[in-house]
């Protein structure tokens, strides 16, 4: 994992994004597709929808991966008001795409198909404390989101996910999950009458990893004047931690190319933050609009920038959004004019120790030292600027430990 002398290369990869990558798709592509039911509307009330699977591509069958996770309304009332619309559906695929890369019981919440909350913990954590951990991750945004785990729904979970609409008339809008204990639906129906319910299955047949079976599947984007793109399905090769180059090093040149310093990263990530910047970098790939952002402490995420039109932007909004919805943990009150003024008041810093995961490189070292000054401990990405010796330098400045992918997850939906 460590290079031997310490220091492993990384200036090729910004050949990558100067190079062509072309496919063999064909030029007439016949797609099939068959519809596995009707929705309540489509992605708004004035839009009639229906949710269909690609069956066939180019001849190939793909239809695989659609029959084993068998995604399905489960409410009694299922075709009434508790139905699921097309934005629901897009919320639970999205929400099965983001666990698909965790084996321990993990919690994710969605809004408007972006992750808002997410915990996971060691196998045996009781299900009720990670929808708690999840849901306070930002209550704010949660409130009304699509709430989904890889576990069996069970009692105590289900007074967790409605404590609050108990209270505080505080909404989850939808639920899903791999199965739910007997007797959990008529309770949660009885609880609410407009929480949609839906089940999964197999979410484990999900392609990740390069070298997976991918079923035949295509990655199809559609864009407005009625086009649309066609590519792989993306998968990582990032499996573990030993996939992680976690030396990277690069050259600082001066005005003429002539390199002045070859700095290196000095420090190797704790267990605890190695484990964090698979799981920062996974929720990236899944969860995070580009330019994406993502941190995570113990698991839990602390905030998100996802979509920004700027790098540095994404890393700004945040830290402003993880200071805020740390100020709401603690009660401290949050004045939008005035930010994150006063952030130091904070018992628990949130971002003291978190992971930081970019889904493209960091152009400049502006957002290491925002980062830094907030004492993110760790930063996962892809490397291959111009300025990466920039960057590491900024890094080992504030003693963080930088691993490097070779790989972005750029992801526009």
């Amino acid at each position: 994992m460590i290079g031997t002398p310490r220091g492993t290369d990384i200036s090729k990869f910004k050949r990558a994004y100067s190079k062509r990558n072309e496919g063999s798709f064909p030029t007439e592509l016949v797609l099939r597709l068959q519809k596995e039911w009707d929705l309540k509307y489509g992605e708004n009330p004035n839009q009639q929808g229906a949710l269909y699977f690609v069956s066939e591509a180019a001849g190939r069958n793909t239809s695989t991966v659609a029959e084993l996770t068998d995604l399905v309304s489960v409410r009694s009332d299922g075709k009434g008001k508790g139905g699921l619309s097309l934005t629901n559906a897009m919320d639970v695929c999205r929400a099965m795409d983001n666990l698909k890369w965790f084996k321990d019981p993990a919690v994710v919440i969605l809004k408007h198909c972006v992750v808002s909350g997410f915990a996971t913990a060691p196998d045996g954590s009781p299900l009720d404390g990670l929808v708690r951990t999840a849901r306070d991750c930002d209550q704010r945004s949660n409130f009304g989101g699509s709430y989904v785990t890889n576990r069996p729904i069970d009692a105590a979970a289900v007074d967790a996910l409605f404590e609050l609409y108990v209270s505080q008339k505080y909404i989850v809008d939808v639920i899903a999950a791999p199965d739910y204990e007997p007797g959990v639906l008529a309770k949660i129906e009885k609880i609410s009458k407009n929480v949609r319910l839906a089940q999964f299955s197999r979410i484990d047949s999900l392609p990740r990893f390069i070298g997976d079976d991918t079923h035949g599947l295509v990655s199809i984007k559609e864009m407005p004047t009625g086009r649309v793109g066609i590519q792989d399905v993306y998968l990582t090769s990032v499996k573990s931690v030993d996939d992680l180059i976690t030396d990277p090093k690069a050259d600082i040149k001066d005005k003429d190319g002539n390199v002045i310093e070859s700095p290196f990263i000095q420090r190797d990530p704790t267990p605890q933050e190695a484990k964090d910047m698979l799981t920062a970098w996974y929720l990236n790939i899944s969860g995070a609009r580009s330019n994406g952002i993502v941190l995570v402490r113990n698991g839990v995420l602390v905030s998100m920038g996802s979509g920004q039109v700027e790098r540095v932007g994404a890393v700004e909004q945040a830290l402003i959004k993880g200071i805020h919805k740390a100020f709401d943990r603690e009660g401290i009150p949050y004045n939008p004019l005035e930010g994150i003024t006063g952030y130091k008041r904070l018992r628990d810093q949130p971002f003291a120790g978190a992971v930081c995961a970019s889904d493209a490189f960091f152009p400049f070292k502006d957002s290491i030292e925002t980062l830094g000054n907030l004492e993110v401990s760790a930063i996962i990405q892809p490397c291959g600027s111009e300025r990466d010796g920039h960057v590491i330098k900024a890094a080992n400045k504030y003693q963080m430990a930088m691993a490097a992918t070779g790989e972005r997850c750029f992801g526009h939906w």
